[in-house]
């Protein structure tokens, strides 16, 4: 099957709008803390309250794979849009983490649906396309924390909400871009699957995928939401940790990119098992050499190029694993992620109230090496599908 790279494209711009505003939740946290007088514990349940609604993604999964795609993907940019835009104006913790499950919710109407797509359009450069997939969302994410950061020096913390307007333009232009039917139209005519046997028999790999998610989430989510918290406690800038968060989401593009086009001649699985085992070293080397300087950055990049390449690789992995059933194990795959990262975000922001971020910091960074021995339990080629 030959990749439609229009498709991949529009896919892709619908997860840069997306995924825009989960780049904005680094920055807001310190704001939000700062506005509402709590400890980094209680600030931490923002993470859960927004990713434990992707327990739901692999039931999503499912749904969609029975109507329209469409309206999802395209009612996942503007949900989550409202929901992230108006944390500048919450009162109070509670009406944050509401605001915070409304946007969980969203992100997983979307991004089952959008996953299960990118497995149809790339075709067998699957690998590549979920890196271009994936890509948009790390280019995004890159922006997210100097336009939030901006937004909240010129307009203060609640003048911020303004940015909405992204996620609304986004799926104006997704309604009436986007077009499903003929992605759709197969799946509806293709003959039931039953799960349960496909699970069965491919238990021991899909073991080794969970593993590796959870292991990566663990070194991955730290940096992702806390990183801007830690510059800031060393006593650096605003500016400078919003850049610092800024280059680790760029340096994540290359990694995606790089690692899509890389599998095209060494496989998804090595590639995988490439990035895991540099990721940690350079993740230590970086927190060794921080010091509020432009050097430390030579580090974070290719650390965060290797932690990223890992993301696109797994999902491509985990389609080609689940050929008769795209949506249900996209959806299986991103609620595994998400949960994992909320728990890890929470768990590391209580144990650092403790021990300290720098430390915490150490400990989870050698969470990638950890996952390096499962990717020789993964196969090396596509099993074979069934319609049984």
């Amino acid at each position: 099957m030959r990749e439609n790279r229009r498709k991949i494209l529009t896919l892709a711009g619908a997860h840069a709008a997306h995924d825009l505003y989960g780049g904005f939740l680094g920055p807001l946290l310190p704001a939000i803390q700062d506005k509402l007088a709590v400890s980094l514990t209680v600030i931490s349940l923002m993470f859960p309250a927004q990713q434990v609604p992707g327990i739901f993604q692999p039931f999503i999964g499912v749904f969609v794979d029975r109507h329209s795609r469409k309206l999802f993907v395209v009612l996942g940019p503007a949900i989550t849009a409202l929901s992230i835009s108006a944390l500048g104006l919450a009162d109070h913790v509670w009406m944050v983490l509401v605001l915070l499950f409304i946007s969980g919710i969203s992100s997983g109407i979307f991004h089952a649906p959008a996953v299960a797509l990118m497995g149809e359009y790339g075709g067998t450069r699957s690998g590549r396309a979920m890196s271009v997939f994936m890509s948009g969302a790390e280019v995004a994410r890159a922006l997210a924390p100097l336009l939030i950061t901006g937004a909240i020096a010129w307009l203060t913390l609640e003048g911020s909400a303004v940015v909405v307007v992204f996620g609304l333009a986004a799926s104006v232009i997704l309604y009436f871009t986007l077009d499903t039917s003929e992605s759709d139209a197969a799946r509806h005519a293709a003959p039931p699957v039953s799960l349960r046997p496909l699970l069965r028999a491919r238990r021991v790999w899909l073991g080794a995928l969970i593993a590796i998610t959870v292991l990566n989430a663990i070194a991955t989510g730290p940096y992702h939401y806390f990183l801007v918290k830690f510059l800031v406690d060393k006593g650096y800038s605003d500016w400078y940790a919003g850049l610092a968060l800024t280059i680790l989401f760029s340096a994540g593009v290359v990694g995606m990119l790089g690692g899509g086009f890389l599998s095209d001649y060494i496989g998804s699985r090595n590639t995988l098992g490439l990035a895991l085992a540099a990721a940690s070293p350079l993740l230590v080397l970086y927190l060794v050499v921080e010091d509020g300087s432009w050097l430390p950055f030579l580090a974070l990049v290719p650390a965060s190029a290797a932690l990223t390449a890992v993301r696109p690789q797994m999902m491509a992995i985990s389609q080609d694993l689940m050929p008769e059933a795209r949506g249900a194990m996209a959806g299986g795959m991103l609620a595994l992620s998400f949960v994992s990262l909320s728990l890890t975000a929470f768990a590391f922001g209580a144990i650092a109230d403790q021990i300290g971020l720098e430390t915490a910091f150490f400990g989870v960074s050698i969470a990638s090496a950890l996952a390096t021995p499962f990717i020789f339990i993964l196969p090396q080629r596509q099993p074979e599908a069934t319609t049984a």
